[in-house]
């Protein structure tokens, strides 16, 4: 999952998983197309399972603020010059945060998990950011 990184903020703005899960080693057999991870495991996502925003300073790692989800995401943030941070969750919500505080201030449910890092683009003049969510792309500009 895609980490961000403001210069305007000095802030390094990361998507956290907070579960159990086991890893092991072994011998696997890597195939074209399919996840490769050198060995196995297994995820335990427990009642206390859940997944947060993280925005950390970027020379000592203190954490600053944290933006908490219902559920592990597994979602990339993009950070703006603008002072935004987008993101997503497994529920399918799209949202803004204050990069320097952390606060919500806007959210907008997609109708499927948000699993791909937003993308920032200018046409027109204009600047617009996308997101997929399930099989969509999501655009949005002003």
């Amino acid at each position: 999952m895609s980490p961000s990184y403001s210069p305007k903020t000095h802030l390094f703005y990361q998507n956290t998983r907070e579960m159990a899960g086991i890893y092991y080693k072994g011998d696997a057999e890597y195939k074209d197309g399919t996840a490769y991870a050198g060995g196995g495991g297994e995820t335990k996502n427990g009642d206390d399972a859940y997944g947060a925003i993280r925005a950390l300073e970027s020379t000592t790692g203190k954490l600053r603020w944290e933006f908490k989800l219902l559920t592990p995401s597994m979602n990339g943030l993009l950070s703006t010059g603008g002072g935004l941070v987008f993101g997503g969750s497994e529920e399918g919500n799209f949202f803004a945060l204050d990069a320097e505080t952390g606060k919500p201030l806007w959210e907008l449910q997609l109708g499927a998990a948000v699993r791909s890092p937003p993308v920032s683009f200018v046409i027109d003049g204009k600047q617009q950011i996308a997101v997929t969510a399930g099989s969509s792309l999501f655009v949005f500009g002003n």
